[in-house]
Formats: structure tokens, sequence, C-alpha cells
């Protein structure tokens, strides 16, 4: 299963990876990036069924990085592809999630 990232959700995703970057070590990026990666595997085995955003849209979301990121996406069988909207820090205004 390809997994394809928004022009926005790769943005943010490289965003986050900088500000862990600055803030924290090296170890912290590879956790995060690893549970990015576990998100990523349960969903092609569907091993986790993770929590609709909007259920008339099909989109999920998961939450990362100790809970203070939540990473929506929508899964596509026939095109046997998982598209990523958005990673969205839950501290964050949530008035500036971007329309999915």
């Amino acid at each position: 299963m390809r997994v394809v990232f928004s022009k926005v959700a790769d943005f943010h995703y490289n965003e986050i990876l900088v500000k862990l970057s600055e803030k924290w070590t090296e170890k912290e990026i590879k956790v995060f990036i690893t549970e990015y990666e576990n998100v990523i595997e349960n969903v092609k085995i569907k091993l986790v069924s993770y929590p609709y955003y909007s259920k008339k849209h099909k989109i999920q979301f998961a939450l990362m990085g100790k809970k203070n990121v939540k990473m929506y996406f929508k899964i596509y069988p026939e095109e046997n592809l998982i598209f990523v909207f958005d990673f969205f820090i839950v501290r964050k205004d949530p008035n500036k999630l971007n329309k999915l």
C-alpha cells in the first residue's frame, strides 16, 4: 500500500521534525518517525481501527508523538493507497486546522 502526503502534510511533517531537532535529541526524532511508521503499518495490516475525524468522508486520525500530534488520513483500498491530509500539533488553535 502506497502512502501519499498532501503538500500541507509534507510541510507540517518536516516542520515537526525541525522543531524536534531544535528542542530535543536525535532519539526523540527517531521515536516520532517510528510512531509514524507504526501507524502506517497498522493501517496496512488492519491491526488497529483508528477513530474517524469525519465518518461521512471516511477521514481518520491517529495520535502520535506522546499524543501531541494528530495525523489525518484516508484509506483508498481500491487504489491501494493511504492519503495523509495533515499532521496537526494538538496544542495549536483547532481553528487553524486546514479544512480536510
